[in-house]
């Protein structure tokens, strides 16, 4: 009798959890954008270069303030 009652409930189980589930919205909200609206907003690279003395030289390295990295990939000579 208790095994009839668990593989009953496991079949309950197994039914409920890998049955397809649809969900309905009622409250869908629908706006028009006008064509301003959708406009890019350009940014532009902000860089500069970067100094250092090194050996008695002046050296200078391209650094992007934009997205923190190096765009130069060496040190060249001012």
């Amino acid at each position: 009798m208790k095994r009839r009652i668990l593989v009953s409930l496991a079949m309950l189980f197994l039914a409920v959890n890998l049955a397809p589930m649809t969900t309905y919205s009622s409250d869908e909200v629908v706006t028009e954008h006008s064509p301003q609206d959708l406009e890019i907003e350009l940014r532009r690279n902000i860089t500069g270069y970067i100094y250092k003395i090194y050996n008695g030289r002046q050296w200078k390295r391209l650094w992007s303030y934009t997205y923190n990295k190096w765009v130069d990939s060496y040190w060249s000579l001012a």
